[in-house]
């Protein structure tokens, strides 16, 4: 059985985490959170294009699918960061040890599924679990609003074209979980570039920081038998 077929359906049991409340006191963005966090939209987005190139190579020689081998990816640089990890969840600041990633599964009718996957770490286990929640969302599509959603991440893939900028609808439910959005990728001058933007609360995340996982993600597209092996 190929990597891409492997399903369980313990696998759609998604882990809770539990968030640890982060000492103000001792956080170094104290001014800038209290500054930011009762702003009417506090949600900032950068767009950009980050250097992935040899990734398809590397995914098409492993017989791996693009974007689920890149949500692993994309999970990785996002738990490696601690901000892309805070929460404000009834007005207290929380640190999750882990956070999920939620895509969304484009579907044969042109709408699309929200899909629930877990990271743990281990590539063939989470390419495994989004594959499973792949299969599911598209078999049993949820296309409600949710609640609980604190400790995930969400990502949309837009394959069918290369974006300079993408603005998304806001709700304060989900103002402190980021979302990442990938597009078509593209060559220009000899490299593979991808388009992605990712969205996050101003209080939590700085330009800084959104520069800081993009290298780090570029790094991993570059480098990816680093996770893959």
């Amino acid at each position: 059985m190929g990597m891409g077929e492997q399903t369980s359906e313990h696998r759609r049991v998604m882990p809770s985490e539990v968030g640890t409340p982060v000492d103000l006191n001792r956080y170094p963005r104290r001014r800038l959170f209290e500054c930011f966090r009762n702003h009417q939209v506090p949600v900032f987005s950068i767009s950009s294009q980050i250097d992935i190139s040899g990734y398809g190579e590397f995914i098409a020689a492993r017989d791996l699918r693009f974007y689920t081998t890149l949500c692993c990816l994309i999970s990785r640089a996002i738990n490696a960061s601690s901000c892309f990890r805070h929460r404000i969840v009834d007005g207290v600041l929380l640190e999750y040890p882990r956070v999920h990633p939620s895509i969304n599964v484009a579907l044969e009718d042109e709408s699309f599924s929200f899909a629930d996957a877990f990271y743990c770490g281990s590539f063939a286990e989470d390419y495994a679990s989004l594959r499973d929640a792949f299969k599911h969302a598209r078999q049993h599509p949820n296309q409600e609003f949710r609640g609980g959603l604190d400790d995930r991440f969400f990502l949309t893939h837009l394959p069918w074209l290369s974006f300079t900028g993408i603005q998304h609808p806001f709700t304060p439910a989900y103002a402190s979980i980021p979302l990442i959005s990938t597009g078509r990728s593209f060559r220009r001058d000899g490299k593979e570039l991808l388009p992605i933007a990712v969205q996050a609360h101003h209080a939590l995340v700085d330009g800084v920081h959104v520069a800081r996982m993009l290298d780090h993600l570029s790094h991993l597209c570059r480098h990816p038998q680093e996770v893959v092996g």
